[in-house]
């Protein structure tokens, strides 16, 4: 027996020896491709879709050798509908999702406190606060079984329609608005509007076919979702509303899973360093959307003035309360919260 594995150890050293020579790789464990399936809404000539996600897969395989690969599936391609796509991380039947975590906001009522009235300037100061936020523990909890690949904010959100423009707070009075939240959903509420929840895609036919009058929506959803071509009155109100989140996560499980070397190009090639360049892919992509309607034919795009945005803003305070209110009936101490960012409630 012992001379039958001599024998077959030296067949196998045979092997290798003839392989190497002739130049072929032999496959180990270690040299096994990975593929990671990331999954999500938006098509594939999204703007987040060709400088954010391809370019990261392009990245991941050019620095692994193409020994991990992360392949996007745009479009819901395979199955569901968005909001069910932080479950599908969560529960591992995809490795990695690009969404908004508004939609299933009753899973992060922490993060949805970005999405109160003026709570940042601007998006980079937004997605600078989530990531103080994550990094001091304030955010945990809602990841659970979650890495965070990139969390960025959006542009200014905006409000636009089809019919008929919105030139003072007064106008937005019985219209139905598209809204992405809860908490927006609040704040058109405050200013009398009545909101209908939907997901970006809908929002296209629905506005087309008048069963809605018009949104509360970041202004790069112009040119990403061919907005332009349905609505006609676009209203530029500063940065009074809250700011939609967005999110690429990986389910941990599959995180995990990986080599120590692949983990390491995965936490290099993410974090608060993709999210920023997320961030600005928005913002240089909301001031194209908006020099584009302003050029356009048949399109008007209306500014509020300081005044008005004064007026909106005191109409909107309450929610802060309100907000208040609703952390603690959930046990969240949401007034620890406004002071890790920095908000003092007078």
């Amino acid at each position: 027996m012992t001379e039958l594995k001599t024998l077959k150890g030296a067949f196998a050293a045979a092997a290798i020896g003839v392989t190497a020579a002739l130049g072929v790789a032999v496959p180990t464990a270690s040299m096994a491709q990975t593929e990671l399936r990331l999954h999500t809404f938006v098509p594939p000539g999204h703007i987040i879709y060709t400088q954010i996600i391809e370019p990261l897969a392009e990245q991941i395989a050019a620095e692994t050798n193409g020994e991990l690969t992360l392949t996007p599936y745009p479009s819901m391609q395979l199955g569901g509908k968005p909001p069910e796509l932080m479950r599908q991380a969560q529960e591992g039947t995809v490795d990695m999702v690009f969404t908004l975590p508004g939609y299933t906001g009753a899973q992060f009522p922490r993060l949805q406190m970005m999405e109160l009235p003026g709570l940042r300037p601007d998006g980079m100061a937004a997605t600078e606060l989530m990531w103080d936020l994550l990094d001091g523990g304030h955010l945990g909890p809602e990841f659970d079984g979650l890495k965070v690949v990139a969390l960025w904010a959006a542009d200014d959100a905006m409000l636009y329609t089809r019919d008929k423009p919105i030139r003072s707070v007064e106008d937005v009075a019985g219209m139905l608005l598209r809204t992405p939240s809860a908490p927006q959903a609040a704040q058109i509420e405050k200013m009398g509007g009545t909101p209908v929840a939907m997901p970006i895609p809908q929002l296209y036919p629905q506005l087309e076919r008048g069963v809605i009058d018009g949104a509360m929506v970041p202004s790069t959803t112009i040119l990403d979702f061919r907005t332009h071509e349905v609505a006609n009155y676009f209203t530029l109100s500063g940065p009074l509303f809250g700011r939609s989140q967005f999110t690429i996560v990986m389910n941990e499980g599959s995180y995990n899973n990986l080599s120590d070397e692949h983990k390491a190009v995965i936490d290099r090639l993410t974090g608060e360093d993709l999210s920023r360049k997320a961030t600005q892919v928005y913002l240089d992509r909301a001031e194209e959307s908006i020099a584009f309607v302003r050029a356009a034919e048949g399109k008007e795009v209306i500014e509020w003035s300081a005044e008005e945005q004064a007026k909106v803003a005191d109409m909107l305070r309450p929610i802060y309360d309100e907000w208040l209110s609703q952390m603690s009936e959930q046990g969240i101490d949401g007034a620890a919260l406004l002071t890790a960012a920095g908000v003092t409630m007078n």
